[in-house]
């Protein structure tokens, strides 16, 4: 596998130098760590130790957090990110830990779950951290904050051992000045956050910085940036970006949309494009995988694409789209020139481990290193699929299990080529082979995870729904062949997405017709009919009150007639009021349709809930406020307002116009089909959903509204995952009608196949009836899916 090529030199070191340590944690006494760290809000005392300093976390007890203080002086402001070194066996203990960084008045906080037990070196990426009050600087430093917060009631302990400074080579930037509007800022920091996350798993050091920080100068001293989703980049910032070219630096570019920052990479920006029917562009291939260092294809259902070409004979294609049926298209994927490489979209949330491959290749390119740093953290995390602390740990767990397996010698068989590949991997990387190493490495998780499969018992009678987002299957047309494949791998129900506020996958209802359903007909008709001949149960999810992908003269008319949201700023939003009258309306009258025409089993609500705790305050919500008071409200909004006169009451209504409106909707299409069942899907945070968004399901739960809610679980935090089950399932009304969300491709988690079955057999743990995927993507398809179908629903 070629690591570089004749027009893309490597450039600089890869990493992290020079790096600086702030703490080593090693004193000669309990008593001098104890001036060192000094404990606060009743925590423990801490103690030395030949490892590092000691933290004790009695959380069996009634604290909820604990925190140690450090008084020292630093100017941390030239470096990017940090690695803390630390040891917890107990990791469940928190759902949380803070590392505080006091500065003046404020403090920059990086808070996050601890993921796994044993020794570990985390990634504080300055880009995580966000700030309390208000902190004087980087460059002043006068104290750090260590404090872990309470999860599950256990006794532990956590030892630090180092606390390292990197200035980082590699940085990704967070769009910001780029984006033109928050729905913008709100996508390139999900992609961000997505990109961080895959190099971080493959142990690729690297800082995240702003796009306001690159214009003031914050590439200086980086041999590589990547701008995973900045598509209008200011002028400051194009300065200092052509600065950055100019001197060796080198961009990887996502979705541009400036045609400057085209230019300066010998490349021709070219038009906007939009899918006129799902699957145009399913995924991307390289023609020379191997030069290139990456997979030679990779999955992903784009319903856009800003065209990229090369603009003179130093640029080149690299990778081009193909549709869902495989073919090649004539439009440019990825295109590389001296300067760098540029996608003509952002990479989504789905075939994680072949875009984690893609990554370190393309990275690989400009900085060689980068492959031992990933075939090093292979080795280090081989056998680490489940909660295994190691390949020890995995080979004896698993060989204990196939006693009881349904084929015990095949997973012997597979553990042995696990050994084998696990041998081979480690002489590969004392050859210097990495490369080698990470296909090695994948090979061994493969076997793993279908030994770990296949150890797994099915539950009777357990309910194994699907979110299906676009609501037209796997492949747009054929129902049949998408019913069939769920059955076949143990789903006993599909959710597709039918209705939106503003739109219907199917004919002669309230909505206007999408142009799909005029492409393949009524989605919800053949979805109906294939799910009848598989056995498969069929919830129509409506998206309720977005008018996203509405027709634009739908969306403006509603304006004029006054049924949009709107903010405190009086600035109208996309989204239907659910105090109007004929908003609710609508909505009744499309489901009662829907309930009355299809054979279907259920109603699913989706997005029943206001967009965020700023809204709704237009004149009809203003009305309707009053009334519920029975008193006039002004300054409206202000009194409405957080701090005003009527903060409490509005938050209260605000619930109860929801509540209202599941109510009605229940009563509509049980009248219409007595057995059908209403469901929703909603925020984990229950309760503090009821006054961010006035989500109150655990009324509509305790009051009979629905029949189940699937609460959006979304993490690859096992712990955190089991927290907020069993909170869920403990509140009054919500026994066997939680059915967790398992977030497989969400813009929050995407899961291994490991992952997701830890989480459906930690549901099942904790008592609930079943449990929902989201959602109908290919890698549920070609990687979760199979191996479930081993064993968890066989």
């Amino acid at each position: 596998m070629l690591l570089g090529l004749l027009h893309l030199q490597p450039i600089g070191s890869f990493g992290s130098e020079p790096s600086r340590l702030i703490e080593r944690f090693l004193f000669a006494s309990s008593s001098e760590a104890r001036q060192a760290w000094q404990a606060r809000m009743k925590s423990p005392l801490v103690s030395s130790s030949p490892d590092g300093l000691v933290l004790p976390i009695p959380f069996d007890g009634t604290l909820d957090r604990v925190c140690w203080d450090r008084d020292l002086s630093l100017n941390l402001a030239a470096f990017s990110s940090f690695e803390l070194s630390l040891t917890c066996d107990r990791p469940e203990a928190l759902r949380s830990l803070s590392i505080y960084f006091k500065s003046g008045n404020g403090w920059y906080i990086w808070n996050k779950p601890l993921k796994k037990a044993g020794r570990q070196t985390l990634s504080l990426l300055k880009g995580d951290f966000e700030t309390e009050d208000q902190p004087a600087g980087w460059d002043r430093i006068d104290g750090i904050r260590i404090s872990p917060w309470k999860g599950q009631a256990v006794d532990t302990r956590m030892i630090l051992h180092s606390l390292f400074a990197r200035r980082d080579s590699l940085l990704l930037v967070r769009g910001t000045a780029s984006t033109r509007d928050a729905a913008a800022r709100g996508v390139a920091d999900k992609v961000t956050q997505r990109i961080s996350s895959w190099l971080g798993d493959m142990g690729v050091a690297h800082g995240i910085v702003t796009d306001d920080a690159v214009a003031a100068g914050a590439l200086k001293g980086a041999s590589l940036a990547i701008l995973p989703y900045n598509p209008y980049p200011t002028d400051a910032e194009l300065k200092a970006l052509q600065s950055f070219l100019q001197q060796g630096g080198r961009l990887m570019v996502f979705y541009g949309a400036e045609p400057r920052l085209a230019k300066m990479m010998h490349m021709k920006l070219g038009a906007y494009q939009k899918a006129e029917k799902p699957g145009r562009w399913a995924s991307f291939a390289f023609p020379q995988a191997r030069r290139w260092g990456v997979p030679d294809r990779i999955f992903q259902d784009s319903p856009n694409v800003f065209t990229i070409h090369p603009d003179d004979d130093s640029a080149e294609v690299i990778a081009w789209w193909e549709d869902i049926g495989g073919r090649r298209l004539n439009d440019p994927a990825w295109v590389a020139s001296p300067q760098g490489l540029w996608m003509s979209h952002i990479l989504m949330n789905d075939d994680m481990q072949n875009k984690r491959d893609l990554l370190v290749g393309l990275v690989g390119q400009f900085m060689p290193a980068v492959w031992q740093a990933s075939a090093q953290r292979c080795i280090e995390y081989a056998g680490r699929i489940d909660s295994f602390r190691s390949l020890a740990d995995a080979f004896d767990q698993l060989s204990k299990a196939a006693g009881t397996a349904q084929n015990p010698q095949r997973i012997e068989a597979l553990l042995e080529q696990a050994r084998t590949a696990y041998f081979d991997m480690k002489a590969s990387y004392n050859r210097g082979e990495y490369a080698q190493v990470l296909n090695q490495s994948r090979q061994l998780r493969n076997l793993l995870i279908e030994a770990y499969g296949s150890v797994q018992q099915p539950k009777a009678r357990e309910f194994r729904g699907v979110w299906d987002h676009d609501g037209v299957g796997w492949f747009p047309g054929d129902w049949d062949k998408t019913c069939r494949l769920l059955s076949e791998n143990g789903i006993t129900a599909i959710f597709p997405n039918m209705l939106w506020g503003g739109m219907a996958h199917l004919p002669n209802t309230p909505l206007p017709v999408t142009a799909t359903a005029k492409i393949y007909g009524d989605q919800l008709a053949q979805c109906v009919k294939a799910a009848r001949r598989y056995g498969l149960e069929v919830h129509v999810w409506m998206v309720c009150w977005r008018l996203d992908g509405a027709p634009a003269e739908l969306v403006e008319r509603m304006r004029k007639q006054g049924r949009l949201q709107v903010n405190a700023a009086g600035k109208t939003v996309p989204w239907l009021c659910p105090s109007h009258p004929q908003n609710v309306q609508l909505a009744i009258d499309t489901l009662k349709d829907v309930a009355e025409r299809y054979d279907i089993d259920g109603i699913h609500l989706d997005y029943v809930r206001y967009s965020d705790s700023s809204l709704c305050f237009s004149p009809v919500s203003h009305k309707a406020f009053e009334a519920y008071l029975g008193k006039e409200v002004a300054p409206w909004p202000g009194a409405a307002r957080p701090g005003g006169r009527y903060e409490k009451e509005f938050k209260r209504w605000r619930a109860g116009q929801i509540t209202a409106f599941v109510r009605q909707a229940r009563d509509a299409v049980k009248a219409v089909k007595p057995k059908i069942q209403v469901s929703a899907a909603v925020f984990g945070s229950y309760p503090d959903c009821k006054n961010s968004v006035g989500q109150d399901w655990g009324a509509w739960l305790e009051r009979g509204y629905v029949d189940f809610v699937c609460p959006m679980n979304y993490t690859t935090d096992l712990n955190g995952f089991v927290a907020l089950t069993d909170k869920q399932i403990r509140l009054t009304g919500a026994r066997d009608k939680i059915l967790p969300g398992i977030g497989i491709t969400a813009d929050e988690s995407q899961l291994t196949p490991d992952q997701a079955i830890e989480q459906i057999l930690a549901a099942r743990r904790l008592g609930a009836p079943g449990w929902m995927l989201f959602d109908l993507s290919g890698s549920l398809q070609r990687e979760i899916l199979p191996v479930m179908k081993l064993g968890v629903t066989r």
